[in-house]
């Protein structure tokens, strides 16, 4: 017993010295009641019935309250979901004695297939050692504080110290659902698990039930030693009630751990310090925190001690969201328990870039290109030049040249640069100046294979000053100024044409500020270069200059087209050529060597380590490897489109300053050879040695002249365009000045053509071209020269550009005064009609474009110029569509904040916010978002495993809400112009009024118009990489990164052609009136990569989504597609009617808003867009749908809702005001008066009146013992009978220094409320001046806060 009395002499004094001086330093705060229950940084109180733990001294509390103590160190079963056909989770744990005293040595947590192990400094995840952070497998492990933290999407929360305890938590779908050492977790104590038959087991009888030895192992535990009579209850008791759990006491029973205490004090045999009973107080100080309180710190440098390293400070309570210089905001979402541990100190941030230390906010660095700016420092890239401040770059961008470019035939990336393809047959407008007349660019995009998708550029023509100089360069690299041919290099003061290289023609206009890049090896393609003088002054294919995306397909007629097809017909220059339909066919499923030799080449561009990578910072290689892997299938000659592709990559990057040396050493070597063909002759001549003559008539020999020597080609070959001597096979043919190359397939008056010899061989029937009246022939070769022929007839589309003619067509033309209608007719120019996505609109007939409306005038749309709500859509496998409308995907396991008002490094001037959490759906790492979070004002509404729950934060201000379902979907609803849209499975719509325009930050972008610049970081930089911009948004920054993921299908090459099967749905007729609106070839790409990914199960499900989120699309443009079938992704609406009835539909489109039991008026602030789902056709006599009961209900049987919660008739309803109970009736939520309801708050602690059924709870400070009672305003009775009065008085004499003379004080507030709790105190020493006091007369007793509204008043009565 010496050792046990030593101890508590050592105990006695830390008690006096640390619990007294904390009370001597504590003063009355007496806290305005709530209205709602608060719940301590955003986590729900009193949820203890949902921890299970272990700790010390071998003690265990189960789920259900339960303590005992089990001396074990054989492995047992903690927790198992064991009353159920499967298993979730299976949680073992074993200990060992290490230096005399027990320590957790092994955990085992099974969770769903994932098998965890930690021991002593390591940590392994089915079998191979890993390191925290750690995320994957629905599991996510990362170290907070002195703790490792583990939680899993099955609904399991663990917490181990990597010492002595260890805390379980499960979700409460588990109650009565699990067995093991933690109990059955039903809320009885004892029955069912200590007690068994009605017999009490002693713990090792109870332990042996839930050992789990191995397979060659027998584990035996020594006897327990009994003790008795050994441990003071008083001493343990005080330990517990000291000042530092003063928030405690009323949510956590110290009963439990005075025992253990007692336990501890008789057991652990040191004389030099107390660990054992400090592991235990820390245990209470742990519970206490799961049950809402906020233990303050209880630990002195002479009992139980603790250190921190650097410039951290030991906390009891502090936020496990650490705010770093990454995230600085990371507490303000915050929805996790305060945890024991090192912190920085207030003021200061955990600088994660340099993971040395607390710093200052403004002291945090910036990271750029993996290098480490200091504050201050700053970087200059292409057009911007970027300052670190703070750890947030400060850029200021430049007015840069806009670049269009044209390659592979058919791919066009805009001057805003926004990518798509576009198969044309025709001369198209690449691009003038809408606004003026400096500059026309046109290019002739041709048919030149078998099939409708092989297309190639074949004429770039440039006018210049009103068309008064045009300049026309072909394939071959024939240069013609003026219908002239022209010899290069020219140089003159309006322009200049060279060749740097002879892969390259180069046009400079220089009045215009204009730059041409003509590639003509190994295939023609163009780069359009334009001054920013000319921003927002363009039009055409590239575009029109003003750095928004969404609008680049508006037309000449002012209105914005739906598919690229529809936008590219609109600018044809020829009246006489077809539209183009749109195709779906993907060239790659035609050849399976074609696509392995794409994605073999092709893959060069994104490979992370190769050649191409120095550029991937600038220029994302996402759409130059799609474009070059369809080229590559697409084309005859696949080697060339490749390394044309390549190219366009590697000229993109240059234009960056980025000099890809070297890339032909990895590809293409072949084009760095020129072999020599020419040889020499001393009569030489040219008779039937060109290719020209071959198919034309040579009239070089018709001309006598002299031999003459020199080198040229030899007899039997024949030299082509380029100066080479071929043999006829390889010579090309000639159609006018159109070159066409040996082995080219073209189309020539409805016949196809192939170069075979130098000549023309065609197929299928000439067409002679008639006209229909009142059209005539127009026959070039009778006509005068210079003459225009049908290229420069006008048609209703073409009114309204210059023709620009490289040579004479004959074709039909209309008579003066009409113009072609684009039918093979002719009209006036007044009955031209509009057109808007390949549909002809009457001059009067309207449009709807988003929130406006655009009517046809004169040919040209006119519309309203409302702004416009945005949406951001997250769907399936990580594809996100931003407000401004780019599209990307992004795979991580972590928290993401997908928008938010609070940006720029603000935690205080936002509204809301949205989080969302990925979750695993793939064995390769894809994920799919499947929990989201919603901080709306002070409330935070959590949606998850189809349901939702609302959690009440203590910080921002009430901003109204609805929740509804509609449809499939549920939908919420604020008052401040924000809409969250969720399928309840993996698919989000976020929509946002116009007022957030420009002022929203995220995965969602900036809501500002321009796409280019959506990548913007949470430090402020505009990057290239979605993986580094979406790891920039994570939440915790010590979440591990997310990594480029492999397309699924290259994963899953067995599941891709079902995907293919699945997904062509999307481009069947089932949408064919959608096509027009909406692009499908995202959308279908999306299907096919998604429907590859869920390989895990639920494969028909994340078809499924990607099916709904194209229909989605076309609902949102005004098409309604009934897709769903009994074969595919059918909804059994039936299910929710009843026997007989036929009440519940599947609409496509859905209704609006409804009249629900939450909103019985059927009205919503903002225009919910059409959901479809299962809706109800209410009868007259039950008008309201009930969404929790999915039933037509009468309004007296829809219940009461408070804070969007339901409550049935007859239930309790919590009350807004105190001493008030409520109760939930048919005519609505009604109140009454209740003394018993009556209660007052201190620290977050709720006390209850003594007049209530609840024990009286006393508040106990150094200065006063305080205890709660009740106020009635309008009773004089005084303290003594419990209750007080109060004069209100505005005006007292201010009186800081005063001390009170009297010994008893009341005090009650005075305000509104006709009733409210109140404290009576007793004064032991002197009042403390509080920092917020304004006035305090001591004479009479008041006291004036500075907090509004509040009034206290104190009483001389005897309490």
């Amino acid at each position: 017993m010496g050792t046990l009395h030593i101890t508590t002499i050592v105990l006695v004094t830390w008690i006096t010295l640390s619990f007294g001086l904390a009370a001597a330093q504590t003063t009355v705060a007496i806290i305005e009641p709530l209205t709602k229950m608060q719940l301590i940084s955003g986590i729900a109180s009193a949820h203890n019935e949902l921890v299970c733990s272990t700790w010390g001294n071998f003690h265990f509390l189960t789920f259900d309250g339960d303590i005992f103590q089990l001396p074990s160190t054989c492995n047992h079963i903690l927790t198992s979901r064991c009353k159920a056909s499967y298993e979730d989770f299976n949680i073992q744990m074993r200990r060992e004695i290490r230096n005399g005293e027990a320590t957790i040595s092994k955990i085992t947590l099974k969770l769903e297939g994932t098998v965890l192990e930690l021991s002593k400094g390591l940590i392994s995840v089915n079998g191979q050692p890993v390191k925290a952070p750690f995320a994957a497998g629905g599991v996510y492990i990362e170290i907070l504080s002195s703790y490792i933290s583990i939680k899993s999407t099955v609904g399991v929360t663990a917490l181990w110290n990597e010492d002595d305890a260890f805390m379980m938590e499960l979700d409460s779908k588990y109650k009565n659902q699990t067995c093991g050492l933690c109990g059955d977790f039903n809320g009885v104590p004892g029955y069912d698990e200590i007690i068994k038959d009605g017999v009490l087991l002693s713990p090792s009888d109870y332990g042996n039930l839930w050992k789990m030895d191995g397979p060659t192992e027998r584990c035996e535990d020594e006897p327990v030693k009994e003790y008795e009579n050994c441990g003071d209850e008083n001493f343990c008791r005080q330990l517990f009630l000291g000042e530092a759990f003063s928030s405690c006491h009323s949510l956590v029973s110290v009963d439990v751990f005075v025992k253990a205490c007692m336990e501890d004090l008789c057991q652990c045999n040191t004389t030099t310090e107390s660990s054992c009973l400090c592991k235990t107080i820390a245990e209470y100080s742990h519970q206490c925190v799961h049950a809402g309180g906020r233990p303050q710190n209880w630990r002195t440098d002479l009992f139980c001690p603790k250190s921190c390293p650097n410039t951290m400070e030991y906390t009891e309570c502090g936020s496990p969201c650490i705010d770093t210089c990454s995230n600085s905001e990371r507490g303000e979402v915050c929805g996790e328990h305060c945890i024991d541990g090192c912190f920085c100190p207030p003021g200061t941030v955990w600088d994660d870039v340099t993971n040395s230390s607390c710093i200052p906010l403004s002291s945090c660095s910036c990271v750029h290109g993996g290098q480490i700016y200091q504050s201050g420092e700053n970087y200059t890239a292409s057009c911007r030049e970027c300052t670190c401040s703070g750890g947030q770059w400060n850029c200021v961008y430049k007015d840069c040249p806009g670049t269009c470019s044209v390659s592979g035939g058919s791919h066009i990336i805009t001057f805003d640069e926004k990518p798509y393809t576009f198969h044309g047959e025709c001369s198209y407008v690449l691009a003038k100046e809408c606004t003026g007349t400096d500059f026309t660019i046109l290019g002739d995009l041709m048919k030149c294979g078998l099939s409708d998708s092989e297309t190639c550029l074949k004429t770039v023509t440039l006018a210049l000053s009103k068309g008064n100089k045009v300049i026309r360069v072909d394939s071959t690299g024939n240069v013609d100024v003026d219908r002239i041919y022209t010899q290069l290099p020219l140089f003159t003061a309006e322009v200049s044409i060279f060749k740097p290289s002879s892969f390259y023609i180069v046009i400079m206009a220089s009045n215009s500020h204009l730059l041409l890049e003509i590639q003509l090896v190994p295939i023609m393609q163009v780069f359009i270069t334009v001054d920013p003088a000319f921003q927002g002054q363009t039009c055409g294919l590239c575009g029109n200059f003003n750095n928004i995306q969404a609008d680049d397909f508006t037309t000449a007629g002012g209105l914005r087209e739906g598919t690229a097809v529809d936008f590219a017909n609109t600018w044809k220059t020829r009246a006489n050529c077809p539209d183009i339909q749109r195709t779906f066919e993907n060239p790659c499923s035609l050849s399976t060597e074609n696509e392995k030799y794409a994605q073999h080449w092709c893959s060069l561009l994104s490979d992370p380590s190769g050649v191409f990578a120095r550029c991937h910072s600038e220029i994302s290689p996402d759409t130059y490897k799609k474009s070059c892997i369809y080229d590559t299938c697409n084309c005859e000659k696949s080697e060339d489109c490749m390394c044309a592709a390549l190219s366009s990559y590697a000229h993109a990057c240059a234009a960056k300053g980025i000099i890809l040396n070297g890339w032909r050493d990895a590809a293409c070597k072949n084009y760095t050879v020129c072999p020599s063909s020419l040889v020499y002759s001393y009569e030489m001549t040219s008779c039937q040695r060109t290719c020209r003559s071959i198919g034309q008539n040579d009239y070089a020999c018709s001309i006598n002249f002299v031999p003459v020597d020199g080198c040229g080609c030899d007899s039997g070959t024949y030299m082509n365009e380029n100066g080479v001597c071929v043999t006829a096979n390889n010579c090309p043919c000639y159609d006018l000045n159109t070159v066409i190359q040996p082995g080219e397939i073209i189309s020539k008056d409805g016949t196809t053509c192939t170069c075979k010899q130098g000549k023309l061989s065609c197929i299928g029937v000439l067409k002679v071209q008639e006209c229909a009246s009142p059209m005539t022939f127009f026959n070039c070769s009778s006509s005068a020269p210079g003459s225009t022929g049908s290229e420069c007839q006008k048609s209703c589309q073409t009114l309204d550009m210059a023709c620009i003619s490289t040579g004479c067509v004959s074709g039909c033309v209309c008579p003066s005064g009409l113009v072609s209608d684009g039918k093979g007719g002719c009209i006036s120019e007044d009955l031209c009609p509009c057109v808007h996505n390949g549909v002809n609109y009457q001059p009067g007939e309207s449009v709807q474009d988003g929130c406006n409306t655009c009517t046809c005038k004169d040919r040209r749309w006119q519309c309203t110029s409302h702004q416009c709500r945005a949406t951001c859509s997250i769907y399936g496998d990580g594809h996100y569509i931003t407000f401004d409308e780019k599209r990307y995907m992004f795979n991580g396991n972590c928290e993401y904040a997908l928008a938010q008002d609070f940006c720029s490094g603000s935690s205080t001037n936002g509204t809301f916010r949205v989080i969302t959490e990925n979750i695993p759906c793939g064995t390769k790492g894809t994920t799919c978002s499947k929990a989201i979070k919603l901080f709306i004002g002070s409330n935070e509404l959590i949606l998850s495993d189809g349901t939702y729950q609302v959690v009440q934060r203590s910080n921002g201000g009430e901003i109204p809400y609805q929740i509804r379902t509609m449809g499939n979907y549920l939908v919420v609803e604020t008052y401040n112009g924000v809409m969250l849209i969720w399928d309840r499975k993996t698919t989000i719509y976020i929509v946002l009024s116009p007022e957030f325009n420009g002022n929203v930050c995220g995965l969602c972008g900036n809501f500002d118009g321009n796409a280019n610049n959506d990548f913007t970081t949470r430090s402020q930089e505009v990057v290239i990489d979605p993986i580094k911009f979406g790891n920039s948004w994570k939440v915790s920054p010590s979440c591990p990164e997310a990594f480029a993921i492999q397309a699924p299908c290259t994963n899953n090459p067995y599941r891709e052609a079902w995907a293919q099967k699945q997904c062509s749905i999307i481009n069947s007729d089932t949408f064919a009136a959608c096509h027009s609106q909406v692009e499908p070839s995202s959308y279908y790409s999306a299907c096919v990569s998604d429907a590859c990914a869920c390989d895990s199960g639920g494969d028909c499900e994340c078809f499924c989504t990607a099916v709904a989120a194209y229909a989605k699309a076309c609902s949102a443009a005004g098409v309604c597609v009934q897709w769903r079938s009994p074969k595919i992704c059918p909804l059994f609406c039936d299910y929710y009617n009843p026997p007989g009835e036929c009440e519940w539909h599947y609409k496509p489109c859905g209704h609006t808003c409804m009249k629900t039991c939450r909103n019985p008026t059927g009205n919503c602030t903002m225009q919910t867009p059409a959901l479809e789902g299962c809706y109800p056709e209410c009868p007259e006599d039950l008008p309201l749908f009930d969404e929790d009961t999915m039933k037509c209900v009468a309004q007296g049987q829809c219940g009461c809702y408070v804070e969007m919660l339901r409550y049935e008739i007859g239930q309790s309803v919590p009350a807004k005001n105190n001493c008030q109970i409520c109760e939930c009736t048919s005519n609505g939520k009604v109140c009454k008066y209740d003394v018993n309801a009556c209660t007052c708050q201190q620290n977050n602690t709720i006390y209850n009146s003594p007049n209530s059924t609840n024990n009286t709870t006393v508040y106990n400070t150094k200065a006063y013992n305080c205890i709660c009672f009740y106020h009635t305003r309008n009773n004089n009775s005084n303290c003594n009978n419990h209750r007080s009065t109060s004069n209100d008085s505005n005006n007292h004499d201010r009186n800081d220094k005063h001390s009170s003379t009297k010994d008893n004080i009341c005090a009650t507030r005075n305000d509104d409320h006709s009733v409210f709790g109140n404290y009576c105190c007793r004064r032991n020493h002197y009042f403390p001046r509080k920092n917020n006091i304004a006035n305090y007369d001591f004479s009479n007793h008041h006291y004036h806060s500075t907090r509004s509204n509040e009034h206290w008043a104190f009483h001389n009565s005897f309490c």
